[in-house]
């Protein structure tokens, strides 16, 4: 690629060969040193802490200054730096300090159960002996869970004390890995997606002309978690490849209230912010009508969507409520990534109208794509996922023959351009799998992407996925995960297979286990309280449908494959026999009025109250009838899983004023020691403090 002009598009400043973002730091820092590029809110939401290109400069120098003494001089390939941080500051200056050290970073988080342990645990172990970068806070953590692997320890308080020097010392080279974003279950090796510094640049370029991003005019705002692709490159680098400022917002503040996050849109004046469409859900749900008016979304000139299937009810519903605030419609902004792209393929070309299709939903489950004038209860709408960049040759292939299949026709998404992962981190068989692929024909090689859309009008449309991960509120759950856990929550089902899946139904992916079972089980309430306890304590997620199954109806293939695919295709085509079949409802309309009751009647100094209040809502949230929740039920027991959790903070937070940071509900992990806690902040906190105005 051409790199001088390639990347100093916006920037009369000086010529020279960028090889990586750390040369565009250096040149900003060096011609404006005193511009803002970054804002960090804290986890209260309260202050700011502003960054502008010199400290920024500094802080990375001297992260970077300190991994060159520890890493090791003498190895084949790049060193490797796991960076153990939560969102912010330090996050930030020690993801790039790796990319000046020439250091492949890692990005991770504190982990908080048992899963994420063994995950941070497996990505050590495939790295060898990587350098972990943390600080004193959460390093007796990790002491205390890695102390038998072999590890080299970053601080980054010990950093403080380190000259700085103008990151134009430090040399990078394009062709470099610049990280591995690893998406790892616990029942297989971790997978780790290079992504070099060319990547990034690519990538970097093609979001810049796809959201008309510019130096001097724009202005992101974004809560997304910077350990994944979407909040690292979206978040994280965009702002620095074009030099404008970005506003980052822990990802907690926002699950905890939505209002924050479009209220820091409305401060920071933001043109750029997005999310995944459960964002845009939770939005519509919480945001009380009453605090619209303190809204200004006229700024964002790109609303982006992404990362999970984007849904058109969802979309509709959300401009309707936030039109009053100066939403723009051609704000949307659709689009379709992946780690392995870097990030972004397509996009909805900027300030254009998004468009929808409605098509046959019977047909487009047989791979076909027919267009109907009129909407009925067997059509469906889809959002397209807009135009792929010029820079990225995405085919729709017949996954079996490798052929490239015409406009209209539905098949596997294969990509190929320099946005493209070479692939797996020290994973040959995976990488062969993946990538390196040709179309029957042709020699280019694809990635094949697993999955599935077609080309409508130039357009995009991506309708599911032919590969088995499963994708809830963003976040990627791996089947075989899911279907282990079942195995060791019901030991007694011997010879009993599972399955999970997700189905697209009542306008959202849901996640289904089908479950072998004995004849002579009866138990079912049980079994579906003890699996979606199991899966909440573990995943963060539940299954929204439970199928309980006769022995050999999970059929697998000559290796020993289970046949997901399968089952998933007998389930929505009705054939499925079930002993019984478990499907989570929202709350009925008899329950509603004690609900009521319980918010009006809440007294946060009365442990029994807020006991009733919690189980309330917990009703509220789940579907669980209330005489089945006990105050000493474990919340995953009773079905509430992070997000859900999460929200209850935020209601209590909106209806007394009292703030729990979301570190409690691993604690205090039942309504009563929750309330306990709850009452025991309350008689701390002088009735001037309790100001329930999030």
């Amino acid at each position: 690629m051409g790199k001088s002009t390639h990347l100093f598009h916006n920037r009369d400043l000086i010529q020279c060969e960028a090889n990586s973002l750390i040369d565009l730091l250096a040149v900003d820092a060096y011609n404006k040193p005193d511009q803002e590029v970054f804002h960090f809110v804290d986890d209260k939401g309260e202050s700011v802490e502003v960054f502008d290109y010199q400290t920024l400069s500094n802080s990375i120098s001297r992260i970077a200054k300190a991994l060159q003494q520890i890493q090791q001089r003498n190895i084949e390939h790049q060193d490797q730096a796991l960076i153990v941080l939560p969102q912010g500051v330090d996050f930030v200056t020690s993801f790039y300090g790796c990319m000046a050290a020439g250091i492949i970073a890692v990005p991770s988080f504190p982990p908080k159960n048992q899963l994420q342990i063994e995950r941070l645990q497996y990505a050590i172990e495939d790295l060898g002996k990587p350098i972990v970068i943390t600080n004193k806070t959460v390093l007796p953590l990790l002491e205390e869970q890695l102390a038998h692997l072999p590890i080299r320890w970053l601080l980054v308080e010990e950093c403080e004390a380190i000259a700085p020097q103008p990151l134009y010392n430090f040399k990078t080279n394009e062709q470099d890995i610049a990280l591995l974003q690893y998406s790892s279950g616990t029942t297989g090796k971790p997978k780790g997606v290079i992504i070099t510094n060319q990547n990034i640049l690519d990538n970097s370029e093609l979001i810049r002309q796809s959201f008309g991003h510019q130096e001097d005019k724009t202005r992101m705002m974004l809560w997304l978690p910077p350990h994944h692709d979407m909040g690292l490159v979206g978040g994280v680098m965009q702002g620095v490849y074009t030099g404008y400022p970005t506003m980052l917002m822990p990802t907690d503040l926002f699950l905890r209230s939505q209002f924050r996050w479009l209220k820091a849109v409305t401060d920071f004046r933001a043109t750029t912010t997005g999310a995944p469409n459960f964002a845009f859900d939770l939005a519509v749900k919480n945001i009380r009508d009453a605090r619209l008016a303190e809204l200004d979304l006229s700024s964002l000139q790109n609303l982006f969507c992404g990362a999970e299937p984007i849904n058109a009810q969802t979309v509709n519903r959300f401009f309707d409520k936030f039109a009053q605030c100066g939403l723009k419609p051609e704000a949307f902004l659709p689009c379709y990534g992946m780690a392995e792209a870097t990030l972004m393929v397509s996009g909805k070309p900027h300030s254009q109208q998004y468009k929808q299709l409605c098509v046959d939903e019977p047909l487009l489950k047989r791979g076909m794509v027919k267009a109907v004038d009129t909407p009925s209860t067997h059509s469906q709408w889809l959002v397209s996922s807009g135009k792929v960049h010029d820079s990225i040759d995405a085919q729709i292939v017949d996954p079996n023959t490798h052929i490239a299949l015409a406009d209209g026709q539905v098949g596997e998404v294969w990509l190929q351009g320099n946005s493209i992962s070479p692939g797996y981190w020290q994973d040959k068989e995976r990488t062969d799998a993946n990538f390196g692929l040709t179309l029957a024909g042709h020699s280019e090689t694809y990635h094949r992407t697993g999955d599935l859309g077609f080309y409508h009008k130039g357009e995009l449309y991506i309708t599911g996925r032919l590969k088995e991960v499963i994708i809830i509120r963003g976040a990627n759950f791996y089947p075989q995960d899911l279907e282990y856990e079942a195995s060791l929550a019901f030991p007694e089902l011997k010879n009993c297979r599972s399955a999970a899946f997700s189905v697209a139904e009542q306008g959202k992916e849901l996640l289904v286990m089908a479950l072998e079972v004995p004849r002579n089980v009866a138990e079912f309430d049980s079994y579906v309280k003890t699996l979606n306890g199991r899966l909440i304590e573990r995943f963060g997620v539940k299954a929204d449908k439970i199928l309980f199954l006769p022995r050999k109806t999970i059929k697998i293939t000559s290796s020993g494959k289970l046949q997901r695919v399968a089952i998933k295709q007998a389930y929505e085509q009705g054939s499925l026999q079930a002993y019984h079949q478990f499907n989570l409802d929202v709350p009925s309309d008899d329950n509603q009025q004690s609900v009521h009751n319980a918010q009006t009647e809440l007294d946060i100094t009365d442990v029994a109250s807020v006991e009733h209040w919690l189980v309330c809502k917990v009703h509220e949230l789940t579907g669980v009838a209330i005489a089945h929740i006990s105050p000493k039920d474990s919340l995953a027991n009773v079905g509430l899983d992070s997000v859900l959790a999460m929200e209850i903070l935020f209601k209590l937070e909106q209806l007394t004023g009292i703030y729990l940071a979301p570190d409690v509900l691993y604690s205090c992990n039942t309504p009563h020691l929750l309330a306990k806690q709850i009452t025991n902040v309350a008689s701390k906190t002088s009735k001037t403090e309790l100001d329930p105005t999030c």
